[in-house]
């Protein structure tokens, strides 16, 4: 249950208003933790727009890149992004064993040594920030250095969502 109110779209500050009108259109849905951040609206477009630039094209698999947004969201305990970047991931073609492997993670069977590499990036940034030397250079063993800051935006956003998510009571 929500720690504070949410904002519908026909009740939001005018920017806030246009953010919701937006992700109405694009969506067909204003999910609740927007309708909560629409009590700042300056922060919400920001995050939307680290959103878009993280979770957009890239080098990396959009698909992968739900994975490692499930992985993040299961240790940090946030059930409302596990179950909405497991359906993403389902709508980019991710088949069910990875979706469900996402939940175990680097120690999981279903994924290749590339992606076990940026699974362990995810745990280790997730769970303690730092990443050892180890883990940092397996990961750039399979891939380049921009794919490594790609890799590491994608899972400091969903480390910045979960945490919000989570601390409003979602």
């Amino acid at each position: 249950m929500p720690r504070i109110s949410l904002i519908e779209s026909d009740m939001a500050e005018a920017s806030a208003k246009r953010i919701m009108d937006n992700l109405q259109k694009q969506f067909g849905v204003v999910i609740d933790p927007v309708k909560a951040l629409a009590h700042k609206p300056d922060l919400l477009r920001a995050l939307l727009s680290l959103t878009t630039v993280a979770d957009g094209p890239g080098d990396i698999d959009p698909g992968f890149k739900e994975v490692l947004n499930i992985r993040a969201s299961v240790l940090n305990g946030c059930g409302y992004c596990t179950g909405m970047h497991s359906q993403m991931a389902g709508m980019h073609k991710v088949r069910a064993e990875k979706i469900e492997g996402a939940k175990e993670g680097s120690a999981s069977g279903v994924f290749d040594e590339r992606e076990k590499a940026a699974l362990a990036l995810c745990e280790e940034s997730t769970q303690g920030v730092k990443v050892s030397d180890a883990t940092f250079e397996r990961a750039r063993s399979h891939y380049s250095e921009a794919e490594v800051v790609e890799l590491l935006g994608v899972i400091g956003v969903i480390n910045m969502w979960n945490r919000l998510i989570v601390s409003l009571g979602f």
